[in-house]
């Protein structure tokens, strides 16, 4: 606008009204903009249900199963629910273990091999 001679408080004020329309133009939702990702991947049913296909197919495969020996599945639920919901801005708070720590002694008894935990062979 300034190379076409239009004076500083015009562009300025055109300036103003662009930005205040800029949203509408683009199509975005303010409101979805700032929702956490915990609401963005659909809240707790989502993370409930993704956390349950999880272990039901760790828990039928083989390959890591081992890891789960012994382990009591529904506090697992819980408290990965928990983290999982608290890592995606979700409401409440974390207070289990780092993952290092909460993984340590997992690790030094039984080594996974990486490729195992990711689904490739």
């Amino acid at each position: 606008l300034k190379e076409l001679g239009v004076c500083d408080a015009d562009v300025t004020e055109a300036a103003t009204i662009a930005n205040s329309v800029r949203d509408d133009v683009l199509c975005k939702d303010p409101v979805a903009e700032k929702k956490t990702l915990f609401e963005k991947l659909g809240g707790a049913p989502s993370i409930d249900a993704a956390v349950d296909m999880f272990y039901d197919k760790v828990l039928q495969d083989e390959r890591v199963n081992s890891f789960f020996k012994g382990t009591d599945m529904k506090k697992q639920h819980r408290m990965q629910k928990a983290f999982l919901t608290f890592a995606f801005g979700g409401p409440g708070s974390y207070s289990g273990k780092n993952m290092r720590k909460a993984h340590q002694t997992l690790l030094l008894r039984r080594r996974p091999s990486t490729r195992s935990l990711v689904g490739h062979p």
